[in-house]
């Protein structure tokens, strides 16, 4: 019995002819894609153009979101540095706080709506933070704000080296005559001066400058050079009666002048140049 049994299993095997293979498991989905309610990823590539596509938009994109960011830590980090300004007390109800200086100039071949957007989306919120006030010298064309540092230093030399001088009469002359009418103290301590662009800078320093080492006169100014010039009359310059403008048309035009908005005043010209600061001498009065 031992010895019939093995040779009956290879005749029942080698009768079969086939051997048998488990069913293979179907692919199972990603969990986390399942929990997703997404299909599963399929197994080729997409076509060369929907790469390109995918692969500017995707880095545009994280560029943008890169920026956004950084810009939000970066004014973060110069809030919390500022915050302890706000914190800060007066002296008095009376006295006046903390002013700083902002200094914007249209940049060259632009506008100035161009520095005010960047203001406001860089300082302003740090600013604002810090809990201190300010105001605006804004120049619209070059050496405006040239004109309006360097007048700034000759008000403030005029008072130590002429007292008996009286000064114009502007906005802010008579704003300081009142608070020395009513007593109010000034803020004792530094100010500051906030400079937007080289080409702002370049202006400032030039205003410095001619302020502290230029005369408090204006120059003198050269007449005006009288030329003469002879005109031909030529017959297609010559205007019959019939030919010239309607009294209708000029009213209109008269209306339209006087309805104009006055003209800007023009900007003083400097009172020295970069040749002569070598033989100014410095004020007595000059801040070290």
């Amino acid at each position: 019995m031992a010895e019939q049994n093995p040779s009956a299993q290879p005749a029942a095997g080698a009768g079969t002819g086939a051997t048998y293979k488990a069913p293979t498991p179907k692919p199972t989905q990603n969990p986390a894609l399942r929990m997703m309610g997404l299909p599963n990823l399929p197994r080729k590539l997409p076509s060369r153009n929907w790469l390109i596509f995918w692969t500017i938009t995707g880095t545009i994109s994280a560029a943008i979101i890169y920026d956004k960011r950084e810009k939000k830590r970066a004014t973060a980090k110069w809030k919390h540095v500022v915050a302890p300004l706000a914190k800060d007390t007066i002296g008095s109800a009376s006295q006046l706080p903390r002013k700083l200086t902002i200094y914007l100039e249209a940049p060259p071949g632009d506008g100035l709506r161009v520095a005010q957007d960047h203001f406001i989306e860089y300082a302003k919120p740090v600013l604002a933070a810090s809990g201190l006030d300010w105001e605006f010298v804004q120049g619209r064309q070059q050496g405006d704000v040239r004109a309006a540092v360097a007048e700034k230093i000759r008000r403030a030399r005029r008072k130590d080296e002429r007292p008996d001088e009286v000064d114009l009469q502007t906005d802010e002359a008579t704003i300081e005559a009142l608070r020395k009418k009513n007593s109010v103290p000034e803020y004792e301590g530094t100010k500051g001066d906030i400079i937007f662009g080289r080409h702002t800078w370049k202006e400032y320093v030039r205003g410095l400058q001619e302020g502290w080492l230029g005369p408090l006169d204006p120059p003198a100014k050269s007449g005006p050079e009288t030329t003469t010039a002879a005109v031909e009359a030529s017959p297609e310059g010559v205007k019959t009666e019939g030919e010239g403008e309607k009294p209708e048309e000029k009213k209109e035009e008269e209306k339209k002048e006087d309805e104009k908005k006055p003209e800007r005043p023009p900007q003083p010209p400097p009172y020295n140049s970069p040749d002569d600061y070598s033989l100014a001498s410095l004020p007595a009065q000059i801040p070290f």
